[in-house]
């Protein structure tokens, strides 16, 4: 953060000389690209960004012009979402893209579209992700921006793999590796490909060391520190699964040490450290039980990891509960719509407890309401195809 405080100073200083579109035209670029990817500064970018928005996020700077209004209220979803605040970014990025819709710039339309996908797949909306995932790949193949396609074609590609689709995921990746990596920081960072790729696998049960190597050498080299940290707790995952207790305890300490140092909760991997630790011996009796209590009473708590680590402590009937919940979970959406990996993972820890698998409907179209902006989005691919379609006629 050092290596930022003049850059952060300056556009705090604009901001109180009331020059707000000087203060965010030196937010946005070199110092919006290392706050969000070299330190994952959520917290930060929140709080400088406040001034822009007096009325509260989710209505647009006025101070500003309108493409700058769209790109602060993106980086302003992005950071809420970071932060765990999904359904409240998810209303930003609505009116991000809106705007960016009405400018029509479609470069920033399908990064808004884009972003909304990686909301909505993390709030275990899966069918909507994949809806908005159709829809970015037709806005990026109907303005011909190839950037644009390969990032549309990455998301879709950890979306199928996600859903346990193998073969579509296959296909999706034979069109999207060829493209290379070479693409603009604001867009894509080194290593991000590399580590959805390390994911397909231990989805599938094929991961290597070498995927995550890989991965991993590219993301230190950009400075990438999301993935990173994505890649550590991968990695231990996959050692968790085999349990290579020590090892896994390694890789998620790192994951955990990193989330903490930028005050964000890596519930997921605090409660599997907590796991191997039991393993390890190094978390007994009291402590471990109290452990457990603490991390079932995060937000959005890890239930597959926090049953297993009921069992081993003895516990049963906790144990049951959190399983159960995690299968709902891992149903998300349902059939076809599901986290294949941990409904599949989840399914194994039930038949050991002894409990019945929960009977639970299959996805139903008919629930899936459109998005506000939806309509206006599949007119301009529209209009777009139709421009394309008279511009080649003789």
């Amino acid at each position: 953060m050092d290596d930022v405080a003049s850059g952060l100073h300056v556009v705090r200083t604009l901001l109180k000389l009331g020059h707000h579109q000087q203060a965010a035209d030196a937010y946005r670029g070199a110092l919006s690209n290392a706050l969000f990817a070299n330190l994952e500064a959520h917290a930060e970018v929140l709080a400088l960004l406040r001034p822009f928005f007096p009325k509260g996020w989710h209505n647009l700077p006025q101070d500003v012009n309108s493409s700058t209004a769209s790109s602060l209220a993106n980086s302003a979803a992005y950071s809420l979402h970071s932060c765990g605040e999904l359904t409240k970014a998810l209303v930003v990025y609505g009116a991000a893209l809106r705007e960016g819709l009405e400018n029509k710039e479609w470069g920033n339309t399908r990064t808004r579209l884009t972003n909304i996908s990686h909301n909505l797949s993390d709030q275990n909306l899966l069918a909507k992700a994949v809806r908005v995932d159709a829809l970015t790949l037709d806005l990026a193949t109907a303005v011909e921006d190839d950037e644009a396609i390969f990032m549309s074609l990455l998301v879709l590609f950890a979306h199928q793999s996600r859903l346990g689709q193998w073969q579509a995921a296959e296909a999706t990746w034979r069109l999207l590796d060829p493209m290379g990596r070479n693409w603009g920081r604001a867009v894509y960072r080194r290593g991000d490909v590399e580590e959805i790729f390390a994911r397909f696998h231990f989805w599938q049960g094929t991961l290597q060391e070498a995927h995550i190597t890989i991965a991993e050498g590219l993301a230190k080299q950009d400075s990438n520190r999301r993935t990173l940290r994505i890649l550590y707790g991968l990695r231990g995952a996959w050692r968790l699964e085999q349990r290579k207790w020590a090892q896994a305890a390694a890789s998620f300490e790192s994951a955990v040490t990193m989330a903490r140092e930028v005050r964000l909760v890596d519930t997921g991997g605090e409660t599997a450290l907590a796991l191997a630790k039991f393993n390890l011996g190094q978390l007994t009796g009291d402590t471990a039980r109290s452990e457990a209590e603490r991390l079932a009473g995060l937000r959005r708590p890890a239930h597959r990891h926090l049953a297993m680590l009921w069992l081993a402590l003895g516990d049963r009937e906790k144990a049951e509960n959190h399983a159960l919940t995690a299968y709902r979970s891992a149903w998300a959406d349902g059939e076809p719509y599901v986290n294949r990996y941990a409904l599949t993972k989840t399914t194994e820890l039930l038949n050991e407890l002894g409990v019945p698998i929960p009977n639970l409907p299959p996805y139903d179209p008919a629930k899936d309401e459109p998005f506000p902006w939806e309509a206006d989005v599949r007119a301009a691919i529209e209009k777009l195809k139709a421009e394309k379609v008279a511009k080649a006629k003789p």
